[in-house]
């Protein structure tokens, strides 16, 4: 009677293995949990991405606008307060819808292409920090979505800022001599170089890598025909900033 008590107890205890179905559902479940992880890790990813692209490119942004601004508002500059003595912009070389090619030589495109300006101011050095004669002439503009600039003191331009896609420039003119800009024109329509109080500088800046979102949509930098779409996975923001000219 023991013994047979025995066997009862230990073929109901006995450990029988896994039947097919139950393996499925087991299987199921673990492929549903990774799933749901792997969603988490590239959801985290791509915000991860989205907000590491729009920090740096808004630090481009400003990085750009800064060392444009410092040196566009000193154009012009001259200690002796001789207005005739320094030409404030190189009209020669202050274009519009401009393209660059390697030896530095532009050509006219359409309407959307960038500007170049350049201007001149009193200084022992230019804005690549190289010596100069005593007026500093310095010229700004795209190299790709480089913003370059280069001094008359070097032959050599450098990058300023990355992933400036396009730039465009007018030019706040005083027509009535009252102190302040009364429009803003594109560097071939200004009727006097004299007359400019202010400089319109907007920049179409974008990240430097993908961040997984389609650019669908158009931009408008100031009085430039739209840009876009473009319809790449970068992201793009226009930023526009207006300098005062103080000399």
């Amino acid at each position: 009677m023991n013994i047979n008590l025995h066997k009862r107890y230990s073929s109901r205890n006995r450990q029988l293995g896994l039947s097919l179905v139950e393996l499925m559902i087991a299987v199921t479940i673990g492929l549903i949990l990774m799933a749901g992880v792997g969603q988490i890790f590239l959801s985290s990813k791509t915000s991860y991405n989205l907000q590491n692209g729009m920090g740096r490119l808004q630090e481009n942004a400003r990085y750009a606008l800064d060392i444009m601004a410092q040196n566009i508002s000193m154009a012009g500059y001259d200690p002796t307060e001789d207005a005739t003595t320094v030409a404030a912009f190189n009209s020669a070389n202050t274009l519009e819808n401009q393209t660059a090619n390697a030896d530095l030589n532009f050509t006219d495109a359409n309407g959307t292409a960038s500007d170049i300006v350049e201007i001149n101011y009193t200084s022992a050095t230019d804005c690549l920090g190289n010596a100069t004669a005593g007026i500093a002439t310095d010229r700004f503009y795209l190299n790709g979505t480089d913003l370059m600039c280069l001094g008359n003191g070097s032959i050599t331009p450098q990058v300023m800022a990355e992933g400036i896609e396009n730039m465009q420039i007018l030019y706040g003119e005083d027509t009535n001599n009252d102190g302040t800009a009364n429009r803003y024109v594109n560097a071939g329509n200004v009727a006097s170089w004299t007359a400019v109080k202010t400089v319109r500088v907007a920049l179409l800046v974008s990240t430097i890598e993908g961040v997984g979102n389609t650019d669908n949509n158009t931009y408008n930098l100031l009085n430039t025909p739209p840009i876009g779409p473009i319809g790449d996975n970068q992201l793009r923001r226009v930023f526009t900033q207006t300098i005062l000219l103080r000399n």
